[in-house]
C-alpha cells in the first residue's frame, strides 16, 4: 500500500484521543482547586486559633484529589476503549523479559533524566533572556512532606498513566503502526505534565515505555514509571538533601552517567536493528499528516505548552499588581 486505508481516519482517532486527555487533565485541575477550596474551608475552621497548621494539613492530603481524579479516569478513558481497556488493554503481552533487556531501560532512565536536564536548562536560560522566571515549587519538597502525594506519583500516578497512554492510547492508535502509536502517545504523555521541567523528561521515557509495552507488556512499562518515580526520582531527591553535598554529587552524577554510556553505547552498536525496527513498524504515507490536522489534538498542545508557560508569567502579573 502506498497510503492508509481510507476506512480509517487518524484524524479521527489521534483527535477522539486527545480529546480525552483534555477532559481528564480539564477534571484533574477541576477537582484539585474544589478539593483545595473546600478543604481550606474546614481547616480554617477547625484550626481559626492557629492558621500556620492549615498549609500544613493541606499538603499532609494534597495526593487526595488525584486519588479522586485517576479514578473518574479510570471510567473515562475505559469507556474511550468501548469498555476494552480492561478486557483487552492490559492483558496483552510480547515477549518474555531479558536480563539484558532489563538492566537496558534502567540505564535508559538515567539517560532520559541527563538529556531532559539539559534541554529544560536551555529552556530556562531562553526565558531568563527575556525576564522570565519560574515560580513553581519543587515536587520533590511535596512530596516528602505528604504521604498522600508520595502515594499518589511513586504508585498510583505511574499504574493509572500507563493504563491511560500504553493502554488506551497505545492501544486506539496502534492500528497505524507501532511507531505512530510510540511516538504519538509519548509526545501527549510529555503535553500531559504541562510544565517544562517535565515535558522532555517524559516524552523520552515515553517512547521507551511505548516500545515496553508492545514488546513485552505494559506491565513492565508500570514497573518502570514506579521504579524511576519512587526509586530514581524520590530517591535521588532523598539523597540531594539529606546527605552530605559533596556525596550527594558524586551518587547522581554516577548514576545518571552510568546510565547515559550505557545507551549511548547500545545505540551505537543497535543502530542498525533500531532503523530496521523503525521500518518494519512505521505508518503507512501519509497517516502523521492526516492525524495532525486534528483540532483536538492542537487543542491539547496549546492548553498544556500555555498551562507550562504560565508559572513564568504569574510572578510579572503579581509584581505589577502589587506596585500598582
Amino acid at each position: 500500500m502506498n497510503q492508509y486505508n481510507r476506512l480509517l481516519d487518524p484524524k479521527k482517532d489521534l483527535g477522539k484521543y486527545s480529546g480525552t486527555l483534555a477532559i481528564y487533565l480539564f477534571i484533574m485541575t477541576m477537582v484539585g482547586l474544589i478539593w483545595g477550596a473546600l478543604f481550606r474551608m474546614v481547616l480554617f475552621g477547625s484550626l481559626r486559633k492557629d492558621p500556620s497548621k492549615v498549609l500544613e494539613k493541606m499538603d499532609v492530603w494534597a495526593g487526595v484529589p488525584y486519588f479522586i481524579a485517576i479514578a473518574i479516569g479510570l471510567f473515562l478513558f475505559n469507556a474511550y476503549r468501548k469498555k476494552a481497556l480492561f478486557k483487552f488493554d492490559l492483558k496483552r503481552k510480547g515477549r518474555k523479559m531479558t536480563l539484558p533487556v532489563f538492566f537496558i531501560f534502567l540505564a535508559f532512565l538515567g539517560f532520559s533524566q541527563v538529556f531532559a536536564s539539559i534541554m529544560t536548562q536551555v529552556i530556562e536560560r531562553m526565558f531568563e533572556t527575556i525576564g522570565l522566571h519560574s515560580s513553581s515549587t519543587d515536587i520533590g519538597n511535596s512530596i516528602e512532606r505528604s504521604w498522600t502525594m508520595l502515594l499518589y506519583a511513586g504508585f498510583l500516578g505511574p499504574v493509572t498513566e500507563e493504563f491511560f497512554f500504553r493502554g488506551a492510547g497505545l492501544r486506539g492508535l496502534e492500528r497505524y503502526g507501532k511507531v505512530f502509536a510510540i511516538a504519538m502517545t509519548a509526545i501527549l504523555f510529555g503535553l500531559f505534565h504541562a510544565n517544562f521541567d517535565q515535558l522532555f523528561f517524559a516524552s523520552i521515557i515515553g517512547l521507551g515505555f511505548g516500545y515496553i509495552a508492545f514488546e513485552y507488556s505494559i506491565w513492565w512499562a508500570i514497573f518502570y514509571h514506579i521504579f524511576n518515580n519512587f526509586v530514581i526520582s524520590q530517591g535521588l531527591f532523598y539523597v540531594a538533601h539529606h546527605v552530605d553535598d559533596g556525596l550527594a554529587n558524586w551518587l547522581q552524577i554516577g548514576v545518571l552517567a552510568i546510565g547515559s554510556i550505557v545507551i549511548l553505547v547500545v545505540l551505537a552498536t543497535k543502530w542498525t536493528d533500531i532503523k530496521a525496527y523503525i521500518q518494519v513498524n512505521k505508518p503507512q504515507p501519509g497517516v502523521f499528516q492526516r492525524s495532525l490536522a486534528s483540532f483536538w489534538f492542537w487543542f491539547f498542545v496549546l492548553f498544556t505548552i500555555f498551562m507550562s508557560i504560565l508559572p513564568y508569567v504569574v510572578p510579572i502579573f503579581r509584581l505589577a499588581y502589587l506596585k500598582g
